[in-house]
């Protein structure tokens, strides 16, 4: 399963020079999808609601993080 998560940084820094960023989860499937081109999909959507709630400039990375554990056996 690939969840979708962003990193949101304001590119204005704060008093004392450091930079203000916040993480951004998926709510709509906590548990992730099950391909990495529907997470990447979501994190378009992530992206684009952002966009209309945080003030310019800022940077955005983005993540589609496997979370499929792999069972070893020894």
């Amino acid at each position: 399963m690939f969840k979708a998560m962003l990193l949101v940084c304001s590119l204005v820094h704060a008093p004392g020079g450091e930079r203000s960023c916040f993480e951004l989860h998926d709510m709509e499937a906590p548990n992730g999808y099950t391909t990495e081109e529907k997470c990447m999909g979501r994190i378009h959507e992530m992206a684009d609601m952002v966009r209309t709630v945080v003030p310019f400039p800022y940077e955005l990375k983005y993540k589609c993080e496997n979370k499929t554990r792999r069972t070893n056996f020894d």
